[in-house]
């Protein structure tokens, strides 16, 4: 007898039964509502200690390469878009809210279903994130998509997440209209979110859970510094709404040019460029306080430029597709005039390029 023909044999066999056993301890994980309705411990499924220790924090740098939809890399401000709205469901661990309402907060959306092992393994990171990064600008949304009809019954995902000792807010997604929006293709599937509502992050599957605590605390950062030492002025009253013949009549046609046709002044021409004066700069249209020179820094682009705006909420972006490109368009918040661009490639703190017209400001210089 050959003896290497039959331990090869052997080997196979063993294997094949391994791996049949394997598939069919997977399948029935989906198929037994009880098991699925397991609680899972909190260790880390790749055996790897989480980042702990703050001062080893290095920032990621987004990639500018990467287009809107790409996964795993951090994606570059400009060309993030913005989230789509989370469809109606039933809300557990919270009031119902939406991406609007969490604007200021970086957010987490797992894409997640109980029955699916996958997802059952995530969760102690999540738990993790969620006991971490609470408190300091983080929310976690669990978008429950279910695959079986077991899973689409409300007392199951109640009795889950309880089992599971899910502490951060979860909504049912029954039909799959969150699931469509967000273009998810399988599960669990982690997105996050930046303070602008903006996608930055997106991952499928397990694992990569440094890479998403870095994500993470890389947004947390750019958020808690875009408005820092800065005196706040945050704009909360109404918008002004005119015709664009009423607007043509108070502008100059180089204004209404910039302001209302969404136009561009030539670099190195605009009033404001070599300004080095102290003071602050008004939306030239409505008067709304936009940006202070303490935040104004020499970019070398021939328009003025800005790391921060005086308070996020004076200011309101858009991702502005034109010219077979995306970038993200920044437009006063109270008349919806247009100002300029942000980019990503700004100097610290916030690392930000507010890149505007001078046409589209007026600055003031402090007594």
């Amino acid at each position: 007898m050959n003896y290497k023909i039959l331990f090869v044999f052997t080997v196979v066999l063993i294997t094949t039964a391994l791996v049949a056993i394997g598939c069919t301890r997977s399948i029935a994980s989906r198929q037994n509502g009880e098991s699925a309705l397991a609680a899972t411990d909190d260790k880390d499924t790749n055996n790897k200690p989480l980042l702990t220790d703050e001062n080893s924090f290095v920032p990621l740098v987004a990639d500018n390469n990467a287009d809107a939809n790409a996964r795993d890399v951090l994606i570059a401000a400009s060309k993030a878009k913005p989230a789509p709205a989370l469809s109606t469901g039933q809300w557990l661990n919270s009031e119902p809210t939406t991406i609007e309402n969490l604007r200021g907060r970086v957010v987490l959306v797992d894409f997640w279903t109980f029955g699916c092992y996958n997802c059952r393994n995530t969760l102690p990171t999540l738990k993790k994130f969620d006991a971490s990064y609470r408190d300091k600008g983080l929310t976690i949304v669990g978008v429950h998509t279910p695959e079986s009809d077991y899973e689409k019954k409300f007392s199951n995902i109640q009795d889950a997440v309880k089992r599971n000792s899910i502490k951060y807010p979860v909504v049912t997604d029954a039909n799959g209209d969150t699931w469509r929006a967000y273009n998810v293709e399988a599960w669990p599937t982690v997105v996050i979110l930046d303070k602008q509502g903006r996608i930055r992050y997106t991952h499928i599957g397990e694992s990569a859970y440094e890479m998403q605590e870095k994500v993470i605390k890389t947004l947390l950062a750019e958020s808690e510094t875009k408005t820092a030492d800065l005196k706040t002025e945050e704009y909360k009253g109404e918008k002004i709404v005119k015709t664009e013949a009423e607007w043509r009549k108070e502008l100059t046609k180089e204004q209404f040019y910039v302001l209302r046709e969404k136009g561009t002044e030539r670099a190195f021409t605009g009033e404001y460029n070599d300004n080095h004066e102290d003071g602050d700069y008004y939306c030239a249209a409505c008067h709304l306080k936009l940006f202070s020179s303490k935040a104004k820094f020499e970019s070398g682009t021939g328009w003025p430029s800005f790391y921060q705006p005086v308070a996020a909420a004076n200011v309101t972006e858009e991702i502005d597709n034109s010219f077979g490109s995306s970038r993200t368009e920044v437009l006063c918040s109270r008349c919806h005039s247009h100002l300029g661009h942000v980019f990503d490639d700004g100097p610290k703190p916030t690392g930000l390029r507010y890149c505007m017209n001078s046409v589209a400001l007026k600055f003031e210089k402090k007594p």
